[in-house]
């Protein structure tokens, strides 16, 4: 698979960009890929799923193939990084991803980074 956990993300979504920026930076040791979905490698990452749900939420996955999405993917991604992060947190994304576009105004726009493989 891959060298290091992939995120893959929805790269039209200004919410979800600004998350990915701001844990490229707070992952100064590149131990995470990131990935928009919409790229030509994300379908090979995510053999199984259709389009639609592929696009349905961010998926990580794990140099031994192992994918989490939605909620659980936020808490592993948060511990790949060192921080704690307790079971609750993946609570918080389905509140959080329902109302994306209400966030994405609270939040600076940028491009949609991509640090693959």
């Amino acid at each position: 698979m891959t060298e290091r956990p992939v995120l893959l993300y929805d790269a039209d979504c200004r919410l979800c960009r600004f998350v990915v920026r701001v844990v490229l930076r707070l992952d100064r040791r590149e131990r995470l890929a990131f990935l928009p979905l919409q790229s030509s490698d994300a379908p090979a990452l995510l053999p199984d799923l259709s389009e639609d749900a592929r696009l349905a939420s961010v998926h990580l996955i794990e140099p031994d193939g192992e994918r989490r999405s939605a909620g659980q993917a936020l808490v592993q991604l948060v511990r790949h990084l060192g921080l704690p992060a307790p079971s609750f947190l993946a609570r918080t994304y389905e509140p959080l991803a329902t109302r994306r576009d209400r966030f994405a105004k609270l939040v600076p726009d940028g491009p949609a980074p991509t640090r693959f493989p």
